[in-house]
């Protein structure tokens, strides 16, 4: 591609209508001239093989102008040829306006812009100023510590906004913030300020800020706003810089949308609120200058996008020039580094990866399955609700196991889809179930629900996989005369189930169902093992409180729905009265109405397979109406609790004989030990292996 759009460039070189001056000029050092009223004030780069040779502030600042002409001039290539003194030169933004954004390429080559000072009230300020999407790349720039940017709105170290969907996404990587970025207002970042609708796919990658981001309210170290474009990415960054300004959500690094890919990132300032990139487990006191930080960024990039000199460099640096960090010594089976045993060096000494620690079957490390070993059916739990199930405490506040989640990639043992009734969570987790990690409907990792914690619980109790699926989505009711977000509805009336459909169609019954039935077509059917269904786990009625007289039939309704849905589609009869268990709602909540939960005891009095959780005194957060950290994890314990209660989590005995249901199809069905089908098309018979019965129908 590089070679592809060079060649583009150097073929349409002449349709720039660069600047040239008209009669001889007297340049200083910095590439400025000194006659007096001079209108060619800045000498003009010199050209190769379609590069701009940038080697004073003259050459940027006349590179600048002519990008801000618009036209064809904003696919300009530009490459410092040395670190650019600013002192005394005013700078102007490159791509100064909407208008003329820069869509070309820029390539500083690891040099420095020093002392460049850029003060205003003015929105848009930065080195650049607007990045046009379309293929736009930035990359290897530092931007000093002896420089300052400020304004008002919009306002970056490498960028100020950025802004156009057109072709392939715009590239900032292996640049460095070092200067002090300063709004008065919002979207304030050190790498990018803002994206401004129509927002492009952007993709930060291999950037530092060590700079202080100032800001109003909405600011990050990375990026202050990186739009809502499913397609961007920011990965392999990290900060050390100080932050203020930052938002509610604590998204310190980088503020986006709710569909962008964010991961990799490391915080290196201090700061207990932040819930992005904040690691715990380093192994070394120092991991900028051990080389730690810089082993794990270079993970899984082929280990040469950073390069540090240990002894030599105090941090990583994102292009060339500094050599390779290897880990040496020992590590876990899973990459995961070993206190007292794993160490970093410039020199490939070797490393020692540990073999898996088998334990029931599965690697306590990772997770790995042991091969050979014969496993009774796996355990799935299902979960729904509303915004207490989906969740609102933020991540660092909850225990450090539910951060150690996000570290590490996610669960060992608790595999989950997680498809909330938004368009890009059903295109990221429909049928497809994936190692368990915080989320939430903005797709950060900023906070999560009670379930979170219900599931380590599961997994310290079962030591095994299991699996789980879960629709939540705040605000939503089953009434659907009841007011809801997006106008989502659980609603089970099958003559309004006949005129809905998922998602679009508003009916979260009917997307749970369509995911519940993808999952179970697409991986737990698939299973050797087979599974099985342990019951439905529910929090909701805030939302119904308008329609409190009508919630006990509405979910009664929805009850008898799921479960009837669940035995037509796997023909398991025991379905029929899965269990069904209902937290209820805190008794100081906003939200909360006696009918209500009136309805769900009521429930659990005419059906011994419906059960509640009493959650009436879990406590809230400072909203009144969702649970804080310590309410999620006293409603987690409570939700648990009754989870062993009911013998949800027994192991069952593998070489128990019960009472099998041979097939009568004569096709080779398989089925578990309780009779159900698993299977199709395998041998006949019964056989233990491995002290495990397995039943097999007859051919």
């Amino acid at each position: 591609m590089h070679t592809l759009l060079k060649s583009t460039l150097a073929a349409i070189a002449g349709l720039f209508a660069f600047a040239v001056p008209s009669s001889a000029h007297n340049y200083n050092a910095q590439g400025i001239c000194t006659d007096a009223d001079c209108s060619d004030p800045f000498e003009p780069a010199a050209q190769e093989d379609g590069w701009c040779l940038l080697r004073n502030a003259g050459n940027v600042e006349w590179f600048s102008a002519e990008v801000n002409k618009g036209g064809n001039n904003i696919f300009l290539w530009g490459k410092l040829m040395a670190d650019i003194d600013f002192t005394d030169v005013t700078h102007t933004p490159i791509g100064v306006s909407e208008a003329t954004k820069f869509n070309g390429k820029f390539d500083g080559q690891g040099h420095r812009i020093l002392n460049l000072k850029l003060r205003t009230a003015k929105d848009l300020q930065g080195f650049f100023g607007g990045l046009r999407g379309g293929g736009t790349l930035v990359k290897d720039l530092i931007l000093d510590k002896s420089c300052q940017i400020s304004g008002k709105q919009r306002v970056g170290g490498i960028a100020a906004f950025a802004q156009t969907i057109t072709g392939e996404p715009i590239v900032i990587e292996g640049c460095i913030n070092e200067a002090n970025i300063t709004g008065t207002s919002t979207a304030v970042g050190g790498i990018l300020g803002g994206s401004m609708s129509p927002h492009p796919a952007i993709h930060i990658r291999n950037c530092v800020n060590t700079g202080t981001i100032r800001g109003s309210g909405e600011s990050a170290s990375i990026a202050g706003w990186l739009g809502d474009n499913a397609g961007s990415v920011v990965e392999n960054c990290y900060n050390t810089g100080r932050l203020m300004g930052i938002d509610g959500s604590k998204r310190n690094m980088v503020r986006h949308g709710g569909s962008s890919a964010v991961h990799n990132l490391y915080e290196l300032y201090s700061n207990s609120t932040y819930t992005q990139g904040v690691k715990k487990d380093w192994i070394t006191s120092a991991p900028l200058s051990s080389g730690e930080l810089c082993y794990f960024l270079s993970a899984g990039q082929g280990g040469e996008a950073w390069g540090q000199t240990l002894g030599t460099d105090a941090s990583p640096l994102p292009f060339g020039g500094s050599p390779k960090v290897y880990l040496c010594g020992k590590a876990y089976c899973d990459g995961g580094l070993i206190a007292d045993a794993s160490f970093f060096s410039n020199d490939d000494e070797g490393l020692e990866v540990l073999g898996h620690q088998f334990q029931k079957g599965h690697c306590i490390v990772c997770g790995a399955l042991e091969p050979g070993y014969v496993f009774a059916p796996r355990k799935v739990f299902l979960m729904a609700g509303q915004s207490n199930a989906d969740g609102r405490a933020a991540l660092s506040t909850l225990p450090g196991y539910m951060q150690d989640y996000v570290a590490r990639g996610g669960s060992r043992f608790c595999y989950w889809s997680y498809a909330n009734g938004s368009e890009t969570a059903w295109q990221m987790f429909a049928g497809k179930m994936v190692p368990y990690m915080p989320y939430t409907d903005n797709n950060t990792t900023s906070r999560c629900g009670f379930d979170g914690i219900v599931y380590h619980l599961i997994e310290e109790a079962l030591g095994q996989r299991f699996y789980v699926i879960k629709e939540s989505r705040g605000g939503t009711a089953i009434d659907t005369r009841c007011s809801s977000t997006d106008d989502l509805w659980w609603c089970a009336a099958p003559e309004w189930l006949a005129t809905a459909a998922p998602r679009s169609g508003h009916s979260l019954a009917l997307e749970f169902t369509e995911n519940i039935r993808l999952c179970i077509d697409n991986v737990l059917s698939q299973l050797e093992e087979g599974y099985e269904i342990k019951c439905i786990m529910w929090h909701q009625g805030e939302s119904d409180r308008t329609q409190a007289a009508a919630y006990h039939d509405n979910l009664q309704q929805l009850v008898s729905y799921l479960r009837s849905w669940l035995v037509g589609k796997t023909g398991d009869e025991r379905y029929a009265t899965l269990p069904f268990i209902a937290g209820t709602v805190n008794r100081s909540s906003t939200q909360y109405n006696a009918v209500v939960e009136q309805a769900v005891r009521r429930l659990a009095e005419e059906d011994a397979n419906f059960h509640v959780v009493d959650m009436s005194d879990c406590k809230l957060g400072s909203d009144n109406l969702h649970f804080d950290a310590t309410g999620e994890a006293d409603a987690a314990q409570r939700m648990f609790d009754k989870l062993v209660e009911l013998g949800l989590l027994d192991e069952e005995d593998p070489t128990a004989i019960g009472s099998p249901v041979p097939s009568t199809k004569g096709n080779g069905d398989v089925f578990d030990l309780s009779g159900r089908k698993i299977a199709t098309g395998k041998a006949a018979g019964i056989c233990i292996k491995d002290g495990r019965k397995v039943l097999v129908g007859t051919r």
